[in-house]
């Protein structure tokens, strides 16, 4: 059960994260972000799952990994005050064209990393529209992906182009800010296709919410560039429930198709596994971490962090899910989403761990403060902070080497813009960013 002494830490982590924003002016700066983060992703698991487990040192490690990537960000920041162009101009057509095009590019050759997948595995397209077909090759599919003798290798046009399914939210979420026109809203919100193309067919449910990561870091990026502090606004509070209910009846529908089943029965099973992958980390971290003190103390030195870069090397075999340990839930299911922490504090121990999320802290502060002077080029910075913290409730986002490439490529096609765009200098000033909610 969740101990009295986890409530009472969670308190604090309300109040740090609220001193940080009161204090940088806005939620948008990663030393408030990311407390702010976690008081949703580690209070709400206290609140709505109150049969499991919580332990106060997953609590006391929140507060701690507060502070260094607070530390960090301020550090970065230049300290609390944030020089900030005082009239944002908005984006250059060069700007527009650049990310527009790549939106149309990538969202088809998104579409085309599951019609690879499709041809690969011979199945033919007509199944799509077919209800029961579409759930038998998402039961194949699924099944395929921890079958004991190995997980097969997608065909390579699959893989070749899987990367566009990211790229295309990526740019959406940039795209949906910075142009008015309701088409390209409606393109930008299409970018979310691909992923969900994915999602249907192989039952990835990491394939949506990686889209999702990538969207929304893109697209508070793209606010902040143009001047936009407010986070918790009435169209973003009205967008984020319905968008909540629809995702979850999306989640509820790919676990059916997992069991193989349209059969709504079987309702009480997947809301077990739902509740489970969303509330489930931090009793499993709780536990993981209670059980780390007895461990011999042996630092893998990067052996989970860099995990997908190894493998690609061929220094390294990464099974599903990172580790293959799994702890038990009151609920009735099993989990091994360990959060981002465990692979850190295994490859580097705690006081390493803080040290890597101070530096996360470190390049999100230099990102938003020169995107809060007007520089695109520093985009990328901030994407990978809010894409990092968006992702530590699961586990190292950098260990996937599609999203690795996918921020990569946002930041070559920012330093394509700037050099087509030349150099601007930018009117700043030193006053301190002005309190929004």
């Amino acid at each position: 059960m969740r101990s009295p002494e986890a409530l009472a830490l969670s308190v604090v982590l309300i109040g740090f994260a609220g001193a940080m924003r009161a204090v940088t002016g806005t939620w948008l700066q990663p030393a408030a972000f990311f407390p702010l983060f976690w008081c949703f992703a580690g209070i709400i698991p206290l609140l709505l799952a109150p049969q499991e487990p919580v332990g106060a040192n997953a609590m006391i490690w929140l507060i701690a990994a507060s502070l260094a990537v607070a530390t960090g960000a301020v550090i970065g920041n230049g300290g609390l005050r944030t020089r900030r162009i005082a009239k944002p101009p908005p984006a250059t057509d060069r700007e527009i064209t650049v990310l527009s095009l790549i939106l149309l590019i990538s969202v088809p050759l998104g579409l085309g990393s599951s019609i690879g997948f499709l041809a690969g595995s011979a199945v033919p397209l007509s199944d799509l529209f077919d209800l029961e077909k579409l759930v038998v090759v998402s039961n194949q599919a699924y099944f395929a992906r921890y079958a004991e003798g190995g997980v097969p290798s997608p065909p390579f046009m699959s893989r070749a182009l899987l990367p566009f399914v990211y790229l295309a939210p990526a740019i959406g979420g940039l795209v949906f800010e910075l142009r008015r026109e309701r088409a390209w809203k409606l393109l930008a919100l299409s970018s979310y296709i691909p992923a969900i193309a994915v999602t249907v067919i192989q039952t990835t449910k990491a394939a949506m919410l990686f889209a999702i990561v990538l969207w929304l870091s893109g697209y508070f990026a793209a606010r902040l560039r143009l001047g936009k502090l407010a986070v918790f606004t009435r169209g973003h509070l009205l967008l984020a429930a319905v968008f909540g209910g629809v995702l979850m009846a999306f989640f509820f529908a790919v676990q059916l198709a997992r069991l193989a089943s349209t059969d709504t029965s079987l309702l009480s099973i997947v809301m077990t596994k739902l509740v489970t992958a969303a509330f489930g980390h931090m009793t499993v971290f709780s536990q993981w971490l209670s059980e780390y003190w007895h461990q011999p103390f042996n630092p893998t030195l990067g052996t989970y962090t860099f995990a997908g870069p190894l493998e690609m090397l061929g220094l390294g075999t990464r099974i599903p899910g990172i580790f293959d340990s799994l702890i038990e839930l009151v609920a009735g299911d099993t989990s091994n989403v360990f959060t981002a922490f465990r692979p850190l504090i295994e490859d580097f121990t705690m006081p390493g761990a803080l040290a890597v999320l101070a530096l996360l802290g470190f390049v999100g502060g230099v990102g938003f403060r020169m995107v809060s002077a007007g520089r695109w080029s520093a985009v990328p910075l901030l994407m990978i902070a809010y894409t990092t913290t968006f992702w530590t409730p699961v586990t190292w986002i950098w260990l996937y080497n599609s999203l690795t490439a996918t921020i990569v490529a946002v930041g070559l096609i920012v330093f394509f813009i700037r050099l087509l765009r030349g150099s601007r200098p930018a009117n700043t000033t030193g006053e301190r960013i002005a309190a929004t909610t």
